[in-house]
């Protein structure tokens, strides 16, 4: 192939590349419009049968904004382009291994929200959504070690669906 011919189809990879918009989270630019710059978000409401999981989770969904840096958090609802509400809707532990004694060993950690996100500046709602996530753990004969296990899981579900409402706010899938 001759220098004339590398150099064009260099030239196209390089801008099917470069036009393909490829980009890592929380940098470059977003898919948000530009009106929206912050957004609030109050703990959440629990539902579920389990207490006490708003605060951590909305901590999580938090610290995934923070983390992502597109959107900035502010504490005033009423400063704030975007507004998070949502409750807890479900938390629930299922059994999905067991040993020869039909011993539970490992369960899943199932979380269930409804969000609703609004657009303050446009006064609409920007996106409204009911999210579920879980996550696996193992058990054992100790009861500590397990709910050390369960506990883990838990914050592992708060951090999947806080990053599934980061993409779905930011890049709207």
């Amino acid at each position: 192939m001759n220098a004339h011919k590398t150099l064009w189809l260099a030239l196209a990879i390089g801008l099917t590349l470069w036009g393909c918009g490829y980009q890592m989270a929380g940098r470059g630019a977003s898919q948000l419009p530009p009106h929206l710059k912050t957004i609030a978000i109050p703990v959440f409401e629990n539902s579920s049968a389990e207490p006490a999981l708003q605060r951590p989770f909305t901590e999580a969904l938090r610290r995934a904004f923070i983390t992502d840096g597109r959107l900035r958090l502010v504490n005033d609802q009423n400063r704030a382009d975007l507004v998070m509400t949502g409750t807890l809707t479900k938390y629930w532990i299922r059994a999905v291994a067991f040993n020869s004694l039909d011993v539970a060993i490992e369960y899943w950690v199932y979380l269930e929200a409804d969000v609703r996100v609004e657009d303050r500046v446009q006064n609409r709602t920007y996106l409204k959504q009911k999210l579920q996530t879980r996550w696996d753990y193992l058990a054992d004969d100790s009861v500590v070690s397990s709910e050390a296990s369960r506990q883990e899981a838990l914050v592992q579900t708060y951090r999947v669906l806080s990053q599934r409402l980061v993409s779905l706010v930011n890049d709207k899938f």
